[in-house]
């Protein structure tokens, strides 16, 4: 983490969600990057993995070192710390005392509560997804005297960015009650939407074109668990297609 981050970056960066964090421990799980585990107040590390989580969502499970030695080590301190790099995006957290127990694969792995917080050092509030243009899924701004229907371009947990062709007549802080979030086989969301942002643009042939950014307001958890499971989705989509 060589990069330099303001206070105010640190903090903004700071997740404490438990649903984002949970998501992005999960993606950890699925991609597989090298973490390091430091312990003993930065004295000792090793490389490990993150492997699963608990059914009930409350226990984290990551690999044993290759040293009995570390693994010794570690199972005495009271505090370790989590880092690594997940897309070229750090990410940090901690947790307490680790176990040796076994993961719900039946491997043998260390144990430890799942983190409370996680520092994801991405120069954005949260991390947003880019959505297909070609056939682009649809948000209805229905709260207004017409509605409106928008192509939505990325998504993240927070929020999303919408597309105009015209120049919006929205204002910052302004709140959209009645929309709905067409995700196809995952449902259509019934949201309500506070806009944070307009910026102006070019878009194909030159043409001037809007993006409006919105963050959820009044989000339940059920639809937070849509909007995970839809991200997860798109994203195992967009690395098939990679790697053909």
């Amino acid at each position: 983490m060589s990069a330099i981050y303001s206070d105010e970056e640190i903090k903004r960066c700071t997740l404490t969600g438990r649903r984002e964090i949970l998501f992005y421990i999960r993606l950890l799980i699925r991609n597989s990057p090298r973490i390091i585990v430091t312990f003993e107040e930065g004295l000792q590390s090793f490389p490990s993995l993150l492997v699963d989580v608990s059914a009930d969502e409350s226990t984290l499970y990551f690999d044993l070192s290759g040293s009995e030695l570390s693994n010794r080590a570690l199972l005495q301190s009271s505090l370790i710390q989590c880092s690594g790099s997940n897309e070229g995006i750090p990410i940090q957290f901690s947790s307490g005392r680790p176990k040796l127990s076994r993961a719900p694969g039946g491997a043998q792995a260390f144990a430890v509560p799942m983190p409370t917080s996680m520092l994801r050092l991405q120069r954005r509030d949260t991390f947003r997804l880019p959505l297909p243009s070609a056939k682009p899924y649809l948000c209805h701004l229905r709260g207004l005297p017409e509605e409106v229907i928008l192509p939505v371009s990325d998504i993240s947990i927070g929020g999303l960015r919408l597309l105009l062709t015209e120049e919006p007549t929205f204002e910052p802080m302004q709140r959209i009650e009645q929309c709905l979030l067409d995700l196809r086989d995952f449902g259509a969301l019934p949201i309500a939407l506070e806009v944070r942002y307009i910026q102006s643009g070019q878009g194909s042939q030159n043409k001037p074109l809007w993006a409006l950014g919105c963050c959820f307001y009044r989000l339940s958890s059920a639809m937070e668990t849509s909007i995970q499971r839809f991200m997860a989705k798109i994203e195992i989509e967009r690395r098939a297609l990679a790697a053909k």
